[in-house]
């Protein structure tokens, strides 16, 4: 079973959605290859797709393509075996949330926060051990793929270019990794001549075509788009 994870790990993200649908229909014993670009999002959610990944009884790869931070690394740690882009990054954090209340209530909720910093810290420790992970965590560290292989979080480094991350909750932080995209591929070969492929003419001329014939021909009428789901409040990692 091949899959991708991108965007938030939340509940009404459609690729989580498919992921649990084919989960509850894959043979016990079928390969599984994942792809995951995420920021991350719902910390339990993350360790419940970790588990479930752990728990199946065929092979599990999973593949960075972009950035694993937070929740989404947590769910890479499920994978039999990890591999990640040369260019792309892991990140672990401790867990944060939003918080409102008098005294009392916050501070239970830094106890809460305390207790699932113990379950985000075991799902590191069956590769690396507790003390380097609680570091890790403690200083929201990321990792290039070539520090997280040196350190043990991933198996193998594979060369290609990253991919964009979407992300709602994380927008700034994924902004700000996109960017660092950008001026990677800018850069990546000086030495690339301006010569264009006929398949990159053929591009550009069905994207002038395409754009002539929006401007002559009226667009049809399309549905309206549905409000766009509140951020559920809660733990996040």
């Amino acid at each position: 079973m091949k899959h991708k994870i991108k965007g938030d790990i939340i509940s009404w993200n459609s690729s989580i959605y498919d992921f649990n649908y084919k989960m509850r229909s894959i043979k016990e014993d079928e390969d599984i290859e994942l792809e995951i670009n995420s920021y991350g999002g719902d910390v339990f959610m993350g360790i419940d797709i970790m588990n479930t990944l752990r728990g199946h009884k065929g092979k599990v790869t999973a593949t960075i393509t972009g950035i694993a931070a937070s929740a989404a690394s947590v769910i890479v740690m499920g994978a039999d075996v990890i591999r990640a882009y040369s260019n792309t990054q892991l990140m672990l954090h401790n867990a944060w949330t939003y918080a409102m209340g008098n005294a009392k209530e916050l501070r239970k909720v830094a106890d809460d926060l305390e207790s699932i910093n113990e379950s985000v810290l075991a799902s590191y420790t069956h590769r690396i051990d507790a003390n380097t992970a609680k570091k890790l965590l403690d200083n929201e560290t990321y990792l290039s793929a070539t520090k997280a292989l040196e350190s043990g979080l991933i198996d193998e480094i594979v060369d290609s270019v990253p991919e964009e991350v979407e992300s709602t909750i994380f927008e700034n932080k994924a902004k700000e990794f996109n960017n660092k995209i950008v001026v990677f591929q800018g850069s990546h070969n000086p030495q690339q001549t301006a010569a264009l492929t006929d398949e990159q003419m053929q591009k550009i001329i069905d994207s002038v075509t395409n754009n002539l014939k929006a401007n002559i021909e009226p667009p049809p009428n399309e549905p309206p788009i549905p409000a766009v789901a509140q951020k559920r409040k809660g733990f996040i990692f």
